[in-house]
């Protein structure tokens, strides 16, 4: 009972992360295609509030990287939820 709650969960928990993990690829091909399309802005409303912290982050850790106007925002979020994915992969596979 408890081991397939636990299989449950992080089955949904993984599957969260892939679609969060889709939906920046998503985004990141949206704004260099259309940038002011309706769905660009409606998955920008939830991407971007996640992106900013990052985005303050980069700048402060790496000054230069403000002059170069190369924005490596969503590359980093992508890596994060890649990681995340990829642990809760294992913790599964330890776990169960």
């Amino acid at each position: 009972m408890l081991v397939s709650l636990l299989n449950i969960i992080f089955n949904v928990a993984i599957f969260l992360v892939n679609i969060a993990t889709w939906l920046v690829i998503v985004y990141v091909v949206m704004t260099l295609i259309i940038p002011q399309n309706k769905y660009t802005l409606l998955v920008a409303k939830y991407i971007e509030p996640i992106l900013a912290p990052i985005r303050s982050w980069l700048a402060k850790t790496f000054p230069k990287l403000n002059q170069t106007r190369l924005d490596l925002s969503p590359a980093v979020l992508w890596l994060l939820l890649e990681i995340v994915g990829w642990l809760l992969q294992w913790i599964r596979s330890l776990l169960l």
